[in-house]
């Protein structure tokens, strides 16, 4: 069996934690009350997670 090293499981961890709650308030229909845009909501913090990774 093989296992994901600590490194790369805190990174997966990180993204989805960042982005599972917007999926899940766009899924529910409740992010329009926040955002009238989500695809630039969800876009914004994609680029400040890729941001903050120093990935650019």
């Amino acid at each position: 069996m093989s296992r994901t090293s600590p490194a790369a499981a805190a990174l997966a961890l990180r993204v989805w934690g960042r982005m599972h709650g917007l999926v899940a308030l766009e899924i529910d229909g409740r992010i329009h009350p926040i955002a009238s845009n989500p695809a630039a909501l969800h876009r914004a913090e994609m680029l400040d997670l890729v941001r903050s990774l120093g990935l650019a």
